[in-house]
């Protein structure tokens, strides 16, 4: 008699582990809607120094999408690090990479203004997939989301393919069930697509 309970615990165990794997996995490119910030870099040199000074010291974005090793130290040292991305970061959620800023093709090239905002303030890629809740820019104005698309689209073009995420069970696990846009204040959902 115990032996059958312990079989058929097993059995519920193992389909209970299956399901919630298939689910895990079916759920790890939930796309959402989002709208597109009306917005479009300017060449004026004001603006584009603005977005310099948002991204390399406010919004401190060198610290981990430029691939030097002490970007703040070159900073300091009247040096601009470049944004090329591709930094390894280790966590328990698995190997994240991050994304290349610049204007390459492997960067941000390819993306629209509007597209690079939306990210920047909806927390939402192109294709619609939430990114990850690292980044501040959520409640940025036009104004700033502006001057950075404007110096980001100023920088020189670096080719540097960034390699996907690599995440761990845990990892996956979270992207499937708590990973969301983060809107800006106030706060609202996302309708998934």
């Amino acid at each position: 008699m115990f032996k059958k309970i312990l079989k058929r615990t097993a059995v519920v165990l193992f389909l209970l582990l299956a399901g919630v794997a298939v689910v895990t996995m079916a759920r790890q490119h939930l796309t959402y809607e989002a709208p597109y910030p009306n917005i479009t870099a300017s060449k004026n040199p004001a603006v584009i120094e603005r977005g310099k000074h948002i991204v390399l010291v406010s919004n401190n974005c060198v610290q981990c999408h430029s691939p030097a090793p002490d970007p703040v130290r070159l900073l300091k040292q009247g040096q601009t690090p470049s944004l090329a991305g591709g930094k390894k970061v280790e966590t328990p959620f698995g190997t994240i990479f991050t994304t290349n800023l610049t204007p390459a093709k492997s960067g941000i090239g390819s993306m629209t203004d509007g597209e690079i905002a939306r990210v920047l303030r909806y927390s939402v890629k192109p294709n619609g997939e939430a990114v990850l809740p690292f980044m501040q820019g959520q409640n940025m104005s036009d104004q700033d989301l502006t001057a950075v698309i404007s110096y980001l689209r100023s920088l020189k073009p670096v080719e540097n393919k960034v390699p996907e995420h690599e995440f761990t069970i845990l990892g996956k696990f979270a992207r499937a069930f708590m990973l969301k846009p983060s809107p800006p204040e106030p706060t609202h959902t996302l309708a998934k697509k």
